[in-house]
């Protein structure tokens, strides 16, 4: 029996109940955890209050909807939602306190006492009911309140809400029965246990003419960038999930290759001035944990994607905060035909060569005509400039980082929440050696979308420049999880930071897998010359050493890597350069 016996069920009558490290207080109906508030809705507190106040005895479902939903009929759905928030708030205690007995009912397992030490703060004294100072918001409030719960949010996403409510009950009913291990409603695989669920949004098949291909693409990537803004998903990137497009392979199979828990998958059809999308949440195996299908006029696109992405996030039962929502549900244009230029640009962002990015640059200059106050389309454009600078493509470099620079800025004016900007103006900042100002701009990136394999990686760029090696390849691990398919520049600072901590082998690796899918990638040469020259592989080192003069004639060694702030990680690099026959050695160097 979890329950004391001087406290037995009839005697919990205290205004403040404890068990473990929470309160629960009557007066103010509210969950307190280490002094702070959790946040619940009333009918879940009631669920609570009845099971604490029955602790270490079996209670039916039946006594609990005569408890909490008295003289309502209501289905089994409404009590499985409260016991899964119930078990959400209480983090890590959730399965073992509140305890599931199938087809019975549910049972409290915990030592429950009444908190009379707590009880009568003098009015006034600036302390609580609980003889603490007023308690400043908790983690569980900080992060925010689950979709249902929270008010003040735009009347569109509001709409989408109302259906994710009707939906989510049936979902979390559905996937507490699926092969996961299951206590109630709440299901993990028991490997992943307490780690973030990693979610694949697979290519929607386009069921349309094959000239709007790139529109299923679009929506696919767009739902993408939105999961991403959750923090508590780890959601893959759309180079991650774009093999599986045209690739026959099981959930199973995908699941293996992608390491990812959940997949969604769907079809994308146009027609005239509607789109009908089909959709479907599954698991590893296969099972269907939840579905959808909508039918919505094109004009209504963006709040059909608002729509998929809250009730993605519904069935997944992640805690999500209303900041979060807002910058999900924000409409980035009035204008289909500008988005349509902007989601026709991105290919060429995504796996960049010359000419595309000049074609690129068109659309999204045509884009900003039909929208002068589309924030995305100025993003990607400064991101255009960005790139032909960083691949050697700009003919004033100077002047192309300007008009990036410029751009980005005019982004960030219009939206404040536009991470391709702040990536921009981060690796602009990091070129000129701003360090603290690209810190701000790539951490604001990843506090917008903690799954922007972009702003990670930039990060890691950042932290490799600043000497932190350590840190630098765990967030440029941390990208290539979500995106194996690094940018170029990304993939170079993977390798040297491999070869800064002196991992020859895996520096070489990198620098090798850059070289064959970007022949242009002559910096990828220096690394890889330095790690073979310091790896003893002095013919291989050598074989590089010619290939970089011969398709750099003005390649000057002591200007590479001169971003070094540690001066023992130039030396290294230099070291290296040596040895491979790329640095002289005069005056000590």
């Amino acid at each position: 029996m979890a329950t004391d016996d001087a406290n037995s069920p009839g005697q919990l009558k205290a205004k403040r109940l404890r068990f473990d490290r929470y309160v629960l207080n009557y007066d103010r109906g509210c969950l307190l955890l280490d002094g702070n508030e959790v946040p619940l809705r009333p009918k879940t507190f009631s669920v609570l209050r009845f099971l604490i106040e029955n602790s270490g005895r079996l209670v039916s479902k039946d006594e609990l909807f005569a408890a909490v939903w008295p003289d309502l009929a209501v289905t089994d759905d409404a009590l499985v939602q409260s016991i899964g928030e119930l078990r959400r708030a209480l983090g890590l205690d959730g399965s073992r306190l509140i305890r599931t007995v199938p087809r019975r009912g549910y049972r409290f397992e915990a030592a429950v006492s009444a908190d009379s030490a707590t009880i009568g703060g003098a009015p006034g004294s600036g302390g609580s009911d609980d003889g603490t100072q007023p308690s400043k918001p908790g983690r569980a409030h900080a992060q925010g309140l689950a979709v249902m719960g929270i008010a003040g949010i735009s009347r569109r996403l509001v709409v989408a809400l109302a259906l994710v409510i009707l939906l989510a009950a049936g979902a979390l009913w559905t996937v507490s029965k699926s092969g996961f291990r299951a206590s109630g409603d709440q299901y993990t695989n028991s490997s992943e246990a307490g780690a973030k669920p990693v979610i694949a949004i697979l290519p929607f098949l386009n069921e349309s003419d094959t000239a709007r291909g790139y529109f299923a693409d679009g929506l696919t990537q767009d739902i993408i960038n939105a999961l991403g803004r959750f923090s508590e998903l780890t959601v893959m990137s759309w180079n991650a999930v774009l093999p599986y497009r045209s690739r026959s392979a099981s959930p199973r199979e995908i699941a293996s290759g992608l390491a990812a828990r959940y997949q969604v998958e769907g079809t994308v059809r146009q027609t005239g001035d509607r789109v009908r999308v089909t959709t479907q949440l599954v698991d590893r195996n296969g099972r269907v944990l939840w579905s959808a299908r909508f039918d919505e006029a094109l004009a209504e696109l963006f709040a059909l994607q608002d729509k998929i992405t809250a009730q993605i996030a519904q069935a997944l039962a992640i805690r999500v905060t209303q900041i979060e929502l807002r910058r999900v549900s924000s409409k980035p244009t009035e204008n289909l035909e500008a988005y349509d230029c902007v989601l026709r640009a991105r290919p060429a962002l995504q796996h960049p060569a010359r000419a595309k990015i000049i074609e690129a640059r068109t659309l999204l200059r045509r884009a900003i005509q039909f929208d002068p106050d589309y924030a995305a389309a100025y993003a990607a454009l400064a991101e255009t400039y960005h790139i032909a600078v960083a691949m050697g493509w700009a003919e004033s470099p100077t002047e192309f980082l300007n008009r990036a620079e410029e751009l980005a800025n005019k982004a960030l004016s219009i939206d404040g929440s536009e991470v391709r900007a702040r990536i921009v103006l981060g690796r602009i900042d990091i070129f000129y050696h701003r360090y603290e100002q690209a810190r701000a701009e790539l951490e604001h990136a990843i506090a917008i979308n903690p799954n922007d394999a972009g702003a990670l990686a930039g990060r890691g760029n950042l932290l490799m420049w600043l000497g932190q090696t350590d840190a630098a390849i765990d967030s440029l691990e941390q990208a290539r999880r979500i995106d194996p398919e690094l940018n170029p520049i990304d993939r170079f600072a993977l390798s040297l930071a491999y070869y800064l901590k002196r991992r020859y082998d895996a520096a070489i690796d990198q620098a090798e897998l850059n070289l064959r899918e970007t022949t242009s990638a002559n910096f990828s040469r220096i690394v890889l010359a330095a790690a073979y020259a310091e790896d003893n592989k002095v013919e291989d080192a050598a074989r590089v050493a010619t290939i970089i003069h011969r398709v750099d004639p003005t390649f000057d060694s002591r200007e590479f890597g001169t971003k070094f702030l540690n001066p023992v990680d130039l030396e290294h690099l230099r070291d290296g350069l040596r040895k491979a026959g790329l640095l002289a050695v005069e005056g000590g160097q």
